[in-house]
């Protein structure tokens, strides 16, 4: 907040650094988790949009498979209860990762609290009530792809049932 008031004033005014108090060990493996949980929530994102595309290319390759075996009650019924089955899983998924990725988030923001003021101050340029709200509009659109592409594969499959 601070940050963004000094940027909406457009004067940068003379700070002080306080330097950590940690001692070099201590600051190194401050570094290393830092680090590590970065890391992780990166690998997060990543696999949060792996699980969304390949469930809709899963969603894509039973639409196919419906396509070239039309008239068959049975498949059909299997392939609608496998994308439920396949929707609620992706999205507990999505959410796991969400819930993951805070965790980690948590985690940076205590490492932070020992670093000097200068990393302090560059971190808190960007408010977490606005980091927020970005992470959780995406995991909301995510969840909506899943739903859309389930409810477009159920009345792509359902006509060739009759």
């Amino acid at each position: 907040m601070v940050a963004q008031e000094i940027r909406d004033l457009g004067e940068e005014p003379a700070r002080e650094n306080t330097p950590s108090e940690l001692d070099e060990l201590t600051h190194a493996e401050m570094c290393m988790l830092y680090k590590e949980s970065a890391d992780s929530i990166r690998f997060a994102k990543a696999h949060q949009w792996k699980s969304l595309g390949s469930t809709l290319l899963v969603f894509g390759g039973l639409i196919a498979l419906a396509q070239l075996v039309p008239n068959n009650a049975a498949l059909t019924n299997l392939i609608i209860a496998l994308s439920f089955l396949c929707s609620c899983a992706v999205i507990y998924i999505l959410a796991l990762y969400q819930v993951w990725q805070n965790t980690e988030r948590e985690k940076l923001r205590d490492i932070a609290g020992h670093f000097s003021s200068f990393s302090q101050f560059t971190r808190a340029i960007k408010s977490s009530r606005e980091a927020n709200v970005h992470r959780y509009t995406l995991l909301v659109f995510m969840i909506m792809g899943v739903i859309l592409g389930n409810v477009l594969l159920v009345l792509v499959v359902s006509p060739l049932y009759h």
